[in-house]
């Protein structure tokens, strides 16, 4: 009987040291001896979103690294590092710890101790951010509104990412002696996004010039001559894209893209009466005597010179804007080869800038809608009902550039993976040929002579030759003084001798082409060239 009982308790002992055995293992494989260890507590210190980057890979959005402090959720961790925290973000780094959630504010000084941890986070926008209506902003949910923002953010929005802040805390939540706060990035920062055209010094520079020349309201844009590429879309004023709301009763209107925006265009448009005219076969040395007004029946346009430019021809016409001039030009040219050539130069067309999103087209009036002589009197110097972006117009004179080779203007280079590799890369629009060489080598030579026969010089570079011309054009529209509100325009390219830059800046309410936007050509033009 002793024996049979001995033997039991051996063969139940044995199995219980089985059963132990196989708990260790179970416990080894489970991490169950590590939980007491692994309990933590986080918090979403920020959030990421796909990225825009310019023509050189320069990100245009993310640009700026915020330093920031975590601090553990206990009052006397707090207490510890209360020196190291912004003293306008202390109140609500209290609040959170004293609430036993992690701390997180602005860093006043970079110092660690073990109750801390700082970080540096990347805000989307910056205070004075570039290319604000380009690249538009995000609302509460992270979802596109406007922009490059907007018309992508499927794929700007699925290469989000979050940076975490832990916190390794015992079973009654509170922070472990000894043990430091950790980040932890998912995703945060990923490389996929967008590759545009901007070369973002050049938007720097055209920015830089708007507000220096202190056009308030208005546009700069620069395209590359050879493939109408944007390489700069400035307009302003500008809006805050992290508090958007701050703008709404702005009465300058700053949620308007004037880069792409239709407006009278006035005496820019001659270049594109020139381009009809001797591509039709009429010489620049071709004499017109302007008496300071043209007649045509009941109705007189004015020249701005009252007593006239007497006896003069086309490169002393387009020097002096002289509208009689071009009224005389336009009118022996003929409707249908002038209308022809602002279709063809892509007046009247909306500019594709991405997948879905279309500029306003504006106005090109055709042949059948210049019903009398005064219309086409009206067109000669770009008034009537021609409207044009500054994003056309600089299109025209790069074409005019490009020996008479038109292509739209395109903003999209490339859609960028996590690897920071091209995942897809933007087609170039299709150039097409608008004029004989000779005839946009012609012109250019007056819109050469044009700048420089400017009084004071107040467009021409002094490090680089170019070509151009202003314009000063009636809006039809009047302000709470009775006066007329008039467009003020520069349009050109440079270096002249082989052009590479066409330049359009434009001001809304200006005094004048000459006065408001050629000093701000001249300032882009020289600043590019000392960068190039």
């Amino acid at each position: 009987m002793l024996k049979r009982v001995c033997a039991l308790f051996f063969v139940f002992c044995f199995i219980l040291g089985i059963l132990a055995a196989r708990m260790v293992v179970i416990n080894a494989g489970t991490g169950v001896s590590a939980s007491y260890t692994k309990n933590s507590v986080s918090s979403v210190a920020d959030t990421s979103r796909g990225m825009i980057y310019d023509r050189n890979m320069k990100p245009l959005v993310s640009t700026n690294a915020e330093q920031m402090i975590a601090v553990k959720p206990s009052v006397n961790d707090l207490n510890k590092s209360s020196s190291l925290i912004l003293p306008d973000d202390r109140d609500t780094v209290y609040k959170l710890v004293s609430s036993k959630r992690i701390g997180i504010g602005r860093a006043l000084k970079s110092e660690q101790n073990d109750s801390c941890l700082q970080f540096e986070k990347y805000p989307r926008y910056s205070d004075n951010g570039l290319l604000v209506h380009t690249v538009g902003y995000i609302d509460g949910e992270s979802n596109g509104v406007s922009g490059l923002e907007k018309y992508y953010n499927e794929y700007l929005k699925s290469n989000s990412g979050s940076l975490k802040i832990i916190c390794n805390v015992d079973a009654r939540s509170k922070p472990l002696e000894g043990v430091a706060l950790t980040a932890e990035s998912d995703n945060y920062r990923s490389q996929a996004g967008l590759q545009i055209t901007i070369d973002r010094d050049i938007q720097e520079i055209c920015e830089r010039a708007l507000e220096l020349y202190e056009i308030g309201t208005g546009a700069a844009v620069v395209l590359d001559v050879e493939t109408s590429e944007i390489l700069a879309l400035a307009s302003v004023p500008e809006y805050s894209q992290s508090n958007p709301a701050d703008s709404l009763d702005d009465k300058n209107s700053p949620f308007i893209n004037r880069a792409i925006t239709p407006y009278c265009v006035g005496s820019v448009f001659k270049a594109v009466v020139a381009c009809a005219a001797v591509e039709s076969g009429v010489d620049t040395s071709l004499e017109y005597e302007c008496n300071g007004s043209y007649t045509i029946g009941k109705n007189s346009f004015s020249c701005h010179k009252k007593q006239g430019h007497g006896k003069i021809d086309m490169f002393c016409a387009t020097a002096n804007s002289c509208n009689p001039y071009f009224i005389n030009l336009a009118l022996l040219t003929g409707k249908e080869k002038v209308c022809e050539a602002g279709t063809n130069l892509g007046l009247g067309s909306s500019i594709e800038l991405c997948d879905g999103w279309k500029t306003p087209s504006g106005i090109m009036p055709d042949a059948d809608s210049i019903v009398s002589p005064q219309d086409l009197a009206n067109l000669a110097f770009g008034q009537g009902r021609l409207l044009a972006s500054p994003l056309q117009m600089a299109a025209v004179y790069a074409a005019i550039a490009n020996g008479g080779v038109y292509r739209a203007p395109s903003l999209m280079k490339a859609v960028i993976d996590e690897n920071g590799d091209t995942l897809l890369r933007a087609e170039l629009p299709a150039s097409r040929r608008v004029m004989h060489e000779s005839t946009a080598n012609t012109v250019g030579a007056l819109l050469y002579n044009t700048v420089e026969s400017m009084l004071f010089g107040k467009a021409k570079p002094l490090n680089v030759s170019a070509a151009g011309k202003t314009a000063t054009a009636q809006s039809g529209q009047f302000n709470e003084n009775g006066s007329e509100i008039t467009q003020s325009w520069f349009c050109g390219y440079f270096p002249y001798e082989s052009p590479k830059y066409a330049v359009t800046v434009f001001k809304e309410n200006g005094s004048g082409g000459s006065a408001d936007c050629a000093p701000v050509f001249r300032y882009i033009a020289e600043r590019i060239s000392e960068n190039n």
